[in-house]
């Protein structure tokens, strides 16, 4: 039995018109992939425009002197100037001598539109530690703290433990001002100052 074979130049001229007819006819219903935009979210966040680790800021003020440093193992930031900071560390110093050292579990950063640091708020296990000189030493616990870098003041509502060379003190609320070394407290104030032993 033999089979017919169709001329095969009849299929080869109905390829390329089939061909056309799908692209004409099914133009509408091709899909182009469409670009999305990645962002990556917190839980129950906005996103954030910038992501680091490590991070370590210098500052220096006016007179060239070294103001103060600002370490964080892990920052976000936000858009309008605010930044989130991990196990921020901010070391203040006055002229050539490193005089604060704070630290904290987490921080904000409130910066103004050149990205100047306006306002550093701290949380969580916030500890202040003052050298005055090389054998004195004072200890500030609390649970948060705002610092305000340009006047070097430091202020809180919560309550705070200090301890160290001289005096063993708790309160509610402390204001503190760096360029005098003045510290502040504001209620229910206890403990003792006593003669620091050689």
């Amino acid at each position: 039995m033999q089979v017919k074979v169709p001329n095969r130049r009849w299929f080869l001229a109905l390829g390329p018109a089939i061909l056309i007819m799908w692209l004409l006819s099914g133009s509408n219903d091709v899909s182009v992939p469409e670009s999305t935009q990645t962002s990556t979210l917190l839980p129950g966040q906005e996103p954030y425009e910038g992501f680091g680790r490590g991070i370590r800021s210098v500052i220096y003020d006016e007179n060239g002197f070294l103001a103060y440093t600002l370490n964080a193992a892990v920052q976000r930031q936000y858009p309008n100037q605010l930044t989130e900071l991990e196990l921020p560390h901010l070391q203040m110093f006055d002229g050539r001598s490193e005089l604060w050292n704070i630290s904290a579990a987490s921080g904000r950063i409130r910066a103004s539109a050149g990205g100047d640091i306006l306002q550093l708020d701290l949380e969580d296990s916030v500890e202040v530690v003052h050298q005055p000189s090389a054998d004195a030493e004072i200890r500030l616990t609390t649970r948060w703290l705002s610092i305000e870098p340009p006047t070097r003041t430091l202020h809180t509502t919560a309550p705070v433990q200090v301890n160290g060379s001289g005096i063993d003190q708790s309160a509610v609320g402390m204001f503190a001002d760096l360029n005098v070394n003045q510290l502040n407290f504001n209620s229910s104030i206890q403990g003792r100052y006593y003669r620091a032993r050689d």
